[in-house]
């Protein structure tokens, strides 16, 4: 039963983003999206719901939801900024380290991949919790605040201990 459930959720997930990046809901669009999820968790299966737990430990859905919407505020953020860049020609950028305090590789590639995807940002190289990023910058207070914004990232996968 426990499977089920996190076969659900997943599928949840999976089609909540192909909602979001499809732009709109209508029967193809649902249609197709249950299609490829029941696909891809059908071969991911063995990997995720057979294996023991320590090899992929996904956190809860809502937590996901909410890494998409510090994202998506930091893409829109970001592409405000990369837009006066552009404006003003600069074309200056720093390459700097950010040490994520996750040691879950899951969570870790994604915080890279939505790196990549803010405007004005590339993961050159991941070593373990340690992201090396290339960014555009304006002087060490624009690093601070882009590595600030990168360990936001992390937020929604840190949990309180009590």
């Amino acid at each position: 039963m426990r499977k089920r459930l996190k076969q659900f959720q997943l599928y949840i997930l999976m089609m909540f983003f192909w909602i979001v990046l499809s732009g709109g809901v209508d029967y193809k669009v649902l249609l197709y999206g249950t299609i490829f999820s029941v696909l891809i968790i059908r071969m991911v299966y063995h990997v995720m719901f057979e294996l023991d737990d320590n090899i992929i430990k996904l956190p809860p859905t809502w937590r996901f939801i909410w890494f998409g919407y510090i994202v998506f505020l930091a893409i829109v953020k970001s592409s405000v900024e990369h837009i006066f860049r552009i404006i003003k020609n600069e074309a200056e950028y720093e390459t700097f380290e950010v040490t994520l305090d996750t040691h879950n590789v899951i969570i870790i590639t994604l915080i890279a991949n939505a790196i990549t995807l803010t405007p004005g940002t590339i993961t050159l190289n991941v070593n373990e919790q340690t992201l090396e990023v290339i960014g555009f910058s304006k002087g060490k207070d624009n690093i601070e605040s882009m590595r600030q914004d990168i360990l936001n990232f992390q937020k929604p996968f840190l949990y309180r201990r009590r």
